[in-house]
């Protein structure tokens, strides 16, 4: 084995044990990207497998028995190694695979096609750990759709692997903090904090002569490589000018009054690098009287941005993916004014699932949380990509069109919607037809905030029940308020 693949071996088993995935229980988010994997050509084989030192270990499976196998004699570890796609529409035919033993005593193994998984990075670099596969009984000549959507399903596979990783650090990152809290309420003076708290700078004050000192450690976040005096006195220059009066004001107060403070601040060091810091600074009392402040500084930067991640995440429905009803409220709060003052068009579709609850009671959640999640998929597949879709909640989603394509014909585009949502789920002995009813309304001059936007089209979508489930209709004055009853000025699209 050459070096690099040795690297690429010592990169992957990191990546694995960072995500503590191996022998696992199932989970039904992997379980889901297999069942959708298995209907994209009907086949009767799918898995997710992960390649650890000498087996490939699989992650969820479908008509497929074993746990894991040998590595040694695994197509899909080939895939890993080599970071490429493997297609065969006949394995026992194949020049080389079909010579395996192990291909060989399986002749029901025939359609094959595996896509390498990317783990996430670590340190930077990225490698494949595993692979999306799919084998049927049957010869078969993919199509390049097929591909395509298997492909789409790994990226989706990928993006689970690093919100696994991310979860992982932000809980040991949210443990740590919880810790470090509990500490710095005991620690009294400056040894006991830089001995509590590993890899932390701190620093004196005299009050006397108001000379500084600055450990190695405070000196590394600062950037500095050769500290001289003046480096010290100008400590506050390393702060944003918006971030400089909190600083200096808490210090100030410390010095004067004894009060301690525990910020956060925003920093460029002395190459320019951006950092977030914490800065703890407390008064030093000798013989009754305050001699000089001591404080620790510590670069949080990294547990920063987790946390920022983190807040970005309370914006995505859990089931679905899409943005959640506050992410929606902020984006149309935004995007009202931008549009009027822009003087584009924009239209609002409240969508709701018909007869959703029959789905839940017959078929059972599992089935509804598919239903839901194929809804979603919907919303973001062509021709509406890159418009804003969101799941309010229950059975209803969202849709804001700001593309001129769509708004062109808009019935047309709710007709094509409309198709894009009606399908059928259920099992062998019972299937029910999934269809949607849609609500549109116009931004206009008299139609200009969230509320009336969605007070609008949920009025259109009661007038579409009530005319016919599976069907939308439109307000195109979108009069809000009272003036709703008087003058709907509805169509129905069929």
């Amino acid at each position: 084995m050459s070096e690099e693949n040795i690297s690429v071996e010592a990169i992957r088993h990191r990546t694995l044990a960072a995500m503590e995935i191996l022998d696992t229980e199932a989970e039904g988010e992997f379980d889901a990207m297999v069942m959708a994997a298995r209907r994209i050509f009907g086949s009767r084989t799918a898995y997710i497998s992960l390649i650890d030192g000498d087996r490939q270990w699989f992650k969820a499976r479908e008509g497929f028995p074993p746990s894991q196998v040998a590595r040694e004699c695994s197509i899909c570890a080939t895939a890993v190694d080599e970071n490429r796609e493997i297609v065969v529409e006949n394995l026992q035919e194949h020049p080389v695979y079909g010579q395996m033993p192990e291909i060989a005593a399986m002749p029901h193994f025939q359609f094959f096609v595996t896509i390498p998984l990317m783990g996430p990075p670590m340190d930077g670099v990225s490698v494949p750990i595993g692979t999306l596969c799919v084998i049927d009984d049957r010869p078969w000549v993919a199509s390049r759709e097929e591909l395509d959507e298997l492909r789409r399903l790994a990226r989706v596979v990928e993006s689970l692997f690093q919100t696994r990783l991310d979860a992982k650090l932000a809980e040991q990152a949210l443990e740590e903090r919880r810790q470090l809290i509990d500490e710095l309420r005991r620690v009294q003076r400056q040894f006991e904090l830089a001995e509590e708290m590993a890899q932390i700078g701190h620093w004196r004050m005299d009050l006397a002569t108001e000379e500084l000192f600055w450990s190695p450690q405070t000196i590394a976040i600062h950037g500095i490589d050769n500290p001289t005096q003046a480096h010290l006195q100008g400590g506050l220059d390393y702060f944003p000018p918006y971030e400089r009066p909190r600083i200096a004001d808490a210090v100030e107060e410390c010095a004067k009054h004894g009060t301690p403070y525990d910020l956060e601040l925003d920093f460029r060091d002395a190459k320019g690098v951006f950092k977030r810091v914490r800065a703890i600074g407390e008064q030093e009392i000798a013989d009754g009287k305050p001699v000089g402040i001591m404080g620790v500084f510590q670069d949080i930067t990294e547990r920063y941005h987790l946390e920022t991640r983190l807040r970005a995440a309370a914006h995505v429905d859990e089931l679905t993916g899409l943005p959640n009803r506050a992410r929606l409220n902020q984006y149309l709060d935004s995007t009202i004014d931008t549009m009027h003052k822009a003087g584009r068009r924009m239209a609002l579709l409240l969508i709701d699932l018909d007869h959703f609850k029959d789905i839940n009671d017959r078929l059972g959640h599992e089935a509804g949380d598919r239903v839901l999640k194929g809804v979603a998929a919907q919303l973001v597949s062509e021709p509406f990509a890159g418009q804003m879709a969101a799941r309010l909640g229950g059975d209803e989603f969202v849709l804001v069109i700001e593309n001129e394509q769509l708004l062109a014909d808009l019935p047309a585009t709710l007709e094509l919607l409309l198709g894009k949502l009606r399908f059928e789920v259920g099992r062998e002995d019972e299937t029910i037809l999934v269809s949607a009813t849609i609500g549109a309304t116009w931004l206009t001059g008299c139609n200009n905030d969230r509320s009336q936007l969605l007070r609008c089209a949920d009025y259109a979508l009661y007038q579409a029940k009530r005319t016919e489930r599976g069907t939308a209709s439109i307000c195109p004055d979108a009069i809000a308020g009272e003036h709703i009853r008087a003058a709907p000025q509805l169509r129905a699209v069929s």
